[in-house]
């Protein structure tokens, strides 16, 4: 056993060695144009201190003050671009998508976890244009309208769990998530918050993420890590990722099976799993016979819908809670302005959005000051390329820091208050514009981008149309503010905190009641 250790030391320390040797190389070939400012490297490793952080995009928000916000760093001879703007950002992932808008190697989350063929982490080819294609079609505004029904159900079902048990409010959220996406991706009905499809997806979500910042992990930089024995000192990393790798292929693998059973029963009903298995056996358009589906596609394509709306969504409905409990005075006049349209006789809907222009400032306040994935996933340059007077070097890793773009104190003063009041009449305008950073750029944007904003929507005015949420009180009866604390993970969820929710009056309990007799009858 010694002895393999000894064999595993060693080539880690020649994959150091021989990175250092590589990155001299690249500095003596160095370009005429001058990197990108940024802090010093240290000798042979980098930057890559400063990259261990677990506040990571703070790190960078610094660098962009002191350096400007486009910044050049290098991890064990592996450069790393950093754009701390709008602009740059816009500029490069963006109006230059054809050369940004691949993945650098995902050696935990990909290789050894097992995400790696999902459309978010897929470098460009092919089968990132099918399957983007193909969930962009099943995402399109025809299409989500489709799900409107599916939004209903379960929005109707969450207010009545949430009347039922209200200090399950996290549970309920996940539940709400994973039902919308588990019914129109596999057709399948969650009964409860102890769905086993529900626990594995939290399962599987909160192992992936908990690792850190894509990207930014030692075995990202390093590869070779990749082959280090579970057996050897410090290999924590290494079986985390195989017990991950684990829940992920069963994430892939359970609903699918399901919706394939149901299919061969002939009972399984309209859902994205079903066509998509109806599209490989016949092969019919709108995909053409040179991009034909097979079942790592479906798969796949099925997985990362699931993954998506089970953690990404339900980080921003707790941000959105929790928000509207530090504020009693922004959820009090959100209330008012829903009850002056409802006159608190029925539930809103999707047709209230447009008359109900405050509750909208607020949920574009929610996803700025949420900011629920602070660094995105990063990009890959695929060729030279200049920017301002500055050498962009082919295979850099570009990470745009969407904490940061939606703290910009220029557009957003005070930007650590939540203030939805900073968009009032300003829907348009950069500061509203800029907030969609946390969607994506270019190529890379959120195609469930309308779909996951619609949800949430529905389910969170009705709460705040039937519900009161007050802070919870200590012992001596006083109210207790909890503190703005988030999980150290690529998506960032709040901590649990204490609260206290209730219907607002038994009129507003007899309406989700009537509500949810007419749809599950």
């Amino acid at each position: 056993m010694s002895s393999l250790l000894d064999s595993q030391t060693v080539g880690i320390t020649l994959a150091f060695a021989l990175t250092g040797i590589l990155a001299v190389s690249r500095w003596k070939d160095s370009p005429s144009l001058p990197y990108p400012p940024g802090p010093a490297p240290d000798p042979i490793i980098g930057n890559a201190r400063a990259m261990g952080s677990d506040e990571l995009e703070r790190v960078f928000a610094a660098w962009g003050k002191k350096y400007g916000d486009v910044n050049y760093v290098t991890v064990v001879g592996k450069p790393i671009i950093v754009l701390n703007s709008y602009q740059a950002a816009k500029d490069l992932l963006e109006k230059r998508s054809g050369i940004y808008s691949s993945r650098p190697r995902m050696v935990m989350l990909g290789e050894l976890m097992g995400w790696g063929e999902v459309l978010s982490h897929q470098g460009v080819g092919p089968r990132f244009r099918k399957h983007r294609r193909i969930i962009q079609d099943q995402f399109s505004a025809k299409q989500v309208s489709q799900y409107a029904h599916v939004q209903r159900k379960e929005a109707y079902a969450t207010l009545a769990d949430l009347g039922n048990s209200p200090d399950d409010l996290m549970k309920h959220l996940k539940r709400f998530t994973a039902g919308i996406i588990l019914s129109i991706t596999y057709g399948y009905t969650v009964k409860d918050c102890d769905d086993p499809l529900v626990t594995l997806a939290d399962e599987c979500t909160t192992a992936s993420v908990s690792a850190g910042p894509i990207g930014s992990l030692l075995c990202d930089l390093v590869p070779a890590l990749k082959h280090w024995p579970t057996w050897a000192p410090f290999s924590g990393f290494k079986r985390h990722a195989l017990h991950t790798r684990s829940l992920v292929e069963r994430f892939f693998d359970e609903p699918y099976q399901w919706a394939k059973a149901r299919v061969a029963e002939g009972t399984a009903p309209s859902c994205i799993t079903v066509d998509l298995l109806e599209t490989m056996r016949t092969q019919n358009e709108p995909y053409r016979a040179s991009e034909t589906l097979d079942t790592t596609d479906i798969l796949h394509i099925t997985g990362v819908l699931y993954a998506a709306a089970s953690d990404t969504t339900c980080a921003a409905l707790k941000a959105f809670m929790f928000a509207l409990l530090l504020h009693p005075e922004v959820f009090a006049k959100a209330q008012e302005e829903i009850d002056q349209k409802t006159g608190k006789e029925r539930l809103v809907d999707f047709d209230d959005r447009d008359s109900l222009p405050y509750f909208e400032c607020v949920m574009k306040e929610v996803l700025r000051w949420g900011c629920s994935v602070p660094l995105g996933v990063p990009h890959q340059l695929t060729e030279d390329d200049t920017y301002r007077g500055y050498f962009m070097p082919e295979g850099a890793t570009v990470m745009f820091n969407a904490w940061a773009i939606t703290r910009n104190e220029e557009l957003y003063p005070e930007p650590e208050r939540f203030m939805p009041e900073r968009f009032w009449g300003k829907m348009d305008s950069d500061a509203a514009r800029q907030v969609d950073t946390v969607f994506g750029f270019g190529r890379r944007v959120c195609p469930g981008r309308a779909f996951a904003e619609s949800s949430m929507f529905l389910l969170v005015s009705n709460i705040i149309a039937t519900m009161d949420l007050t802070k919870a009180v200590d012992e001596a009866g006083e109210p207790i503010t909890p503190p703005v604390e988030y999980t150290k993970s690529f998506i960032r969820h709040v901590v649990p905190f204490k609260y206290q929710l209730k219907y607002r009056s038994e009129k507003a309990r007899s309406i989700v009641e009537q509500a949810n007799l007419l749809l599950h009858g």
